[in-house]
């Protein structure tokens, strides 16, 4: 017998004779498969981590500057804030919150953090130095002194239906809704609520 025929003898015993043959080709063919659903599911991984991080810096730890002394003793002139930019896409602001907002009128967008203190429907007048929210003294969170400059607050003005009103703290050293330059904000305006200060010198909750 040749030795050709032989070998072809002794291949088909084992395709025959032993459970599924000894095909080392499909094998192959199935570890390979194996490794790229390996691979293909640790790159999945590592783009979910990635994609979360994302979503977590975007959401939580964007920071904005806060510029001048208009939140003070809030806010120190200079300090870094994180805002929390998924709040108001479900909820609505409301009093008290502290936001970072652009101005409509400020052709240079700048960011403007202030604290709100009128929601849509509030009747608001500035009257013997404090602030009447619907007919009722303001319940600050800040300690804010007697108010000097009244501005469009000087008679009671009820805001509409996407319209807040926002006062920084330090009340007589602060362009605010008061001012035309600034006037009553929208929810499309607002980027996000202040919750965290970063600053070396004013570090922690935003109150």
């Amino acid at each position: 017998m040749r030795y050709d025929d032989r070998v072809d003898r002794i291949k088909n015993f084992f395709r025959h004779k032993l459970p599924g043959g000894l095909n080392f080709n499909r094998r192959r063919k199935r570890f390979k498969i194996q490794e790229v659903k390996a691979k293909a599911a640790n790159v999945g991984i590592i783009l979910l981590i990635i994609l979360v991080a994302f979503l977590l810096v975007f959401s939580f730890f964007t920071s904005v500057n806060n510029a001048g002394v208009s939140m003070e003793p809030t806010i120190e002139d200079g300090t870094s804030v994180l805002l929390d930019r998924v709040r108001y896409i479900v909820l609505k602001p409301n009093h008290n919150h502290v936001v970072a907002f652009k101005s409509l009128s400020d052709n240079q967008d700048t960011i403007y953090v202030k604290r709100v203190v009128g929601v849509p429907g509030d009747s608001l007048v500035i009257k013997n130095g404090r602030l009447y929210v619907n007919g009722e003294k303001y319940d600050d969170v800040a300690d804010t002194n007697s108010i000097t400059y009244k501005g469009v607050l000087e008679t009671e003005v009820t805001l509409g239906d996407d319209e807040y009103c926002v006062l920084g703290d330090n009340r007589n050293n602060s362009e605010d809704s008061r001012y035309t330059s600034i006037g009553f904000i929208s929810k499309k305006q607002i980027i996000g609520k202040a919750w965290f200060k970063t600053s070396f010198k004013d570090f922690g909750l935003v109150n």
